[in-house]
């Protein structure tokens, strides 16, 4: 007696299975989570292997205490020659800003969002290095780095650069002596020291803290309609209409009207 072909359902099951993973797949390697991630690491590789270890401290992904709870600070670069402080935006389209303005602008498929100034969303973190390291204000440098295909299309400042190459060609333009050896492994010393260790209980902690300051309170069911994550209830600064945001913001600018 032959033995029975295998059913044509567990075929119809096994295809299921494999598209609700693939789709799954696809809406993590879309998510802005995901792709600050993958920005991140990019940075990270790239100022370990073009900044001589001699003479440059690399530390990537701290959590520092501040006046107001935590704040999340991409990269820090620690040498003689000062310490950076680098934001990094992994993103695509067209942007337009200045160093004045409060908002800047991507355009991407013919859709216009709009975004903290990154130098300005930067300064905290630069005030939060400075406290902890117990730096003057000519010792810490505010740098912010596009590392995906976004491209200007506006003037802008000339701490505001466009790849990895040019991050770390920025900074070792960079030649006049800021801090001594002692100073380096003392700043090196007490951000290691003061950081929290980057892990998911510090994360929560500092997505809870910046909640409770902005007064922002997430709103149970919504979704992001750009990248499917959670949504918080904002308030535009200008006319006062509230609508919802999603909590990834500024990676993330998707939007609904709030019902």
């Amino acid at each position: 007696m032959n033995a029975p072909e295998p059913s044509s359902d567990i075929s119809v099951f096994i295809v299921i299975v494999l598209a609700g993973l693939l789709f799954l797949l696809a809406r993590l390697i879309r998510s802005p989570n995901f792709i600050g991630a993958v920005g991140e690491r990019r940075v990270a590789r790239g100022l370990k292997a073009r900044l001589p270890k001699d003479d440059y401290h690399i530390l990537n992904d701290l959590t520092l205490p501040c006046r107001d709870g935590t704040t999340q600070i991409d990269h820090v670069v620690i040498s003689r020659f000062g310490v950076f402080v680098v934001e990094t935006k992994n993103m695509s389209g067209w942007i337009f800003g200045d160093a004045k303005q409060r908002s800047w602008t991507q355009t991407l498929h013919r859709q216009k969002f709009k975004m903290q100034n990154p130098t300005h969303q930067n300064y905290k973190h630069v005030r939060a290095v400075q406290e902890v390291a117990g730096l003057e204000k000519h010792q810490v440098f505010n740098v912010v780095a596009f590392v995906g295909s976004a491209r200007p299309k506006t003037i802008m400042p000339g701490n505001v650069v466009w790849s990895v190459r040019a991050l770390s060609h920025y900074i070792k333009q960079f030649d006049q002596i800021r801090l001594t050896e002692s100073d380096v492994t003392r700043c090196a010393s007490a951000l290691r020291g003061q950081a929290f260790l980057a892990n998911k209980t510090t994360r929560r902690d500092h997505v809870q803290n910046v909640k409770t300051i902005t007064g922002k309170r997430g709103v149970a069911g919504a979704t992001c309609p750009r990248c499917g994550g959670g949504m918080v209830e904002r308030a535009n600064r200008k006319s006062g209409e509230r609508f919802l945001g999603c909590i990834s913001y500024p990676k993330c600018r998707g939007t609904r009207k709030l019902s």
